[in-house]
């Protein structure tokens, strides 16, 4: 059994080239596969390689991708020490001691803060996101994204597993009572009949083998033997198909459709109460599991 949600939450987060990047990916149900990314303008080239990596892992369901920067949104250039300039400045320093005859040491003389303070000895650098690797660094955040939404979406269908397999056993024992009270209430459907026509025809003389075989007509009318034979056999199809796990909400939700049809003709043709009674309890259930196999992929 390895059914799986179609809610959950990803998240992973690294570091690209200096930068710390953030995925998380979010997914509620969908009849289809429907991914929306949001991606900053130097990333855009990545949203197709993200949605083929979402569409491998999962079938079904609608996806929100968020790319971001955490310490700095928006930078899109890196702070780098211009160590030519500041070779240049210490060796004008040297110079400088030199004609005025100054004996000058840097580490003594020259604090740090002096140091920063000194024009243009820190640059800013524009990160080549094309060729700086940042692709496959991305990537691999994003498979961090993409086994966290899994593990969400496999937990949440072992709920759903537990809750539907449940419920589907309590449609199995409905169905046994109705196929138990069947012989009992046909019978008595037949006596009734017969009881009632006789009672209006007390002073006429009627033909009792006749009157048998319209009785057996109306009786075979009301017989629910196919229906419920066509209904047992969705059940237990029903029931292996959950077994199956993987993708499998179309396929439950088709049976439960065929299932729900046989319901509402046993409940059109049966007229015993008790046999009416487990029907409203059986389409209640029905309707108590297609609402929550709608979030089974």
């Amino acid at each position: 059994m390895k059914i799986q949600s179609m809610t959950g939450f990803g998240r992973g987060e690294g570091t690209c080239n200096g930068i710390n990047f953030r995925i998380e990916i979010r997914s509620v149900n969908h009849r289809y596969c429907d991914i929306n990314v949001k991606l900053s303008e130097p990333l855009m080239r990545l949203e197709q390689r993200i949605r083929n990596a979402i569409s491998a892992n999962f079938s079904r369901g609608k996806f929100e991708v968020s790319v971001s920067q955490i310490d700095s949104p928006g930078r899109y250039r890196r702070t780098i020490l211009n160590l030519p300039d500041l070779a240049e400045y210490q060796t004008g320093i040297k110079e400088l001691s030199r004609i005025f005859k100054i004996e000058f040491h840097f580490r003594s003389d020259i604090g740090l803060a002096d140091m920063v303070a000194l024009k243009d000895l820190f640059v800013y650098s524009e990160i080549d996101y094309k060729n700086s690797g940042i692709d496959e660094q991305l990537l691999k955040i994003l498979d961090k994204s993409l086994k966290e939404l899994k593990k969400m979406r496999l937990k949440e269908g072992r709920t759903l597993y537990k809750d539907l397999k449940q419920r589907i056993n309590n449609l199995i024992y409905m169905e046994k009572q109705i196929e138990q009270s069947m012989p009992k209430a046909i019978s008595e459907i037949k006596e009734r009949y017969i009881s009632r026509i006789k009672e209006l025809s007390e002073n006429i003389n009627i033909d009792m083998y006749r009157l048998n075989q319209e009785i057996a007509i109306m009786v075979e009318r009301m017989d629910i033997t196919e229906e419920v034979v066509r209904l047992n056999s969705h059940l237990s199809q029903l029931k292996e198909k959950l077994d199956e796990g993987v993708v499998v909400g179309r396929s439950i939700d088709f049976i439960l459709q065929e299932v729900n049809r046989e319901i509402n003709t046993i409940s059109s043709k049966a007229s015993d109460i008790r046999i009416s009674g487990t029907v409203v309890d059986m389409k209640a259930e029905v309707e108590r599991i297609r609402e929550q196999v709608q979030n089974i992929e």
